[in-house]
């Protein structure tokens, strides 16, 4: 009997000799949390428009507005067809006074495996994607001719092989400051030129 006791008395110094670790005393914020759980929804997001337009805005210029005008306009080029175009050129027997300004935005090696329409003028539009926001000066000094500029009465007109590019470079037009009045495209462009049998010139510029 002495020897349970004594065993006993040991084992319970052994025992407070070991040191539990400290308990963590826990914020009232995260037992809050602990208590509802994590499945509580999260918090709204505010939407953009809640906030304070107006402390954003800032004057636009009269020529910011006017290319943000004329970029809204240039989904409404107007679109040419071949029997239209064809009777415009110089050579037809009834051409109008005002003669639209060709503008072929296809690439060098392409005009010359084709040729152009008569009367085009040549501005490649992957190579020379600035030309129409250039200068006079600048525009002429790079490509050897006046820079276009319709007058009253005229349009200028952008082909390529088959719309895309013309459509493309018409809306970069506008941007530039062109009048949408003033800028169409063709949107059959060479591949239906070719194909209603019109008359094409051999194109001789630099590649």
């Amino acid at each position: 009997m002495a020897t349970t006791v004594a065993s006993a008395q040991r084992s319970a110094v052994m025992l407070s000799a070991v040191r539990l670790p400290a308990r963590r005393v826990l914020s009232p914020a995260f037992r809050a949390i602990t208590t509802r759980g994590l499945a509580s929804s999260p918090r709204p997001r505010v939407p953009a428009l809640a906030y304070n337009v107006r402390s954003f805005s800032h004057p636009i210029k009269s020529s910011q507005l006017q290319t943000r005008q004329n970029s809204n306009d240039s989904t409404n080029l107007k679109n040419w067809g071949f029997e239209e175009l064809n009777a415009s050129l110089p050579s037809a027997p009834d051409s109008p006074t005002h003669k639209p300004i060709l503008i072929d935005v296809r690439e060098p090696a392409e005009l010359k495996g084709t040729g152009i329409i008569p009367s085009a003028i040549s501005i490649p539009l992957a190579s020379q994607a600035d030309a129409l926001f250039l200068t006079p000066d600048e525009f002429e000094t790079r490509f050897g001719f006046p820079k276009p500029e319709p007058v009253e009465g005229e349009q200028m007109v952008f082909y390529c092989k088959a719309g895309v590019r013309a459509k493309i470079m018409a809306q970069m037009a506008v941007k530039a400051g062109y009048d949408p009045a003033t800028v169409g495209y063709y949107w059959g462009s060479w591949l239906d030129w070719e194909k209603n049998g019109g008359k094409a010139e051999r194109w001789d510029g630099d590649d």
